[in-house]
């Protein structure tokens, strides 16, 4: 069944605007088909990273937790398009760190 928030009707109707928009076929709107959020984006950082995922959201300066964080915001904002002052709230730092973090990772990748 499809679905958007912004659009009522039933899943073809919402198929044809959405199809009619070109958002269809946008990485976002997948990642979000298949119900992959933020927080399905952190538990990911934290398995790769090996760490816990309450350390992803914290505070520290840690090499690795940075790393982590950063990891997040690029696929959080790049992939799943996510605004940036969102994230930028959730993580207690600037949307122009988010925005760093996730242009920087964009070019060494």
């Amino acid at each position: 069944m499809k679905s958007d928030e912004r659009i009522l009707g039933d899943s073809n109707f919402v198929s044809e605007m959405l199809s009619k928009a070109e958002e269809s076929s946008g990485p976002h709107y997948a990642l979000k088909a298949n119900r992959m959020d933020i927080d399905f984006i952190a538990k990911r950082v934290a398995t790769l990273l090996e760490i816990p995922v309450e350390e992803v959201w914290g505070e520290s300066k840690f090499k690795n937790l940075v790393q982590a964080r950063s990891l997040l915001c690029f696929w959080a904002v790049r992939e799943l398009g996510v605004s940036m002052a969102p994230m930028a709230r959730r993580l207690n730092i600037s949307s122009v760190a988010v925005s760093t973090v996730s242009n920087y990772i964009k070019l060494i990748s």
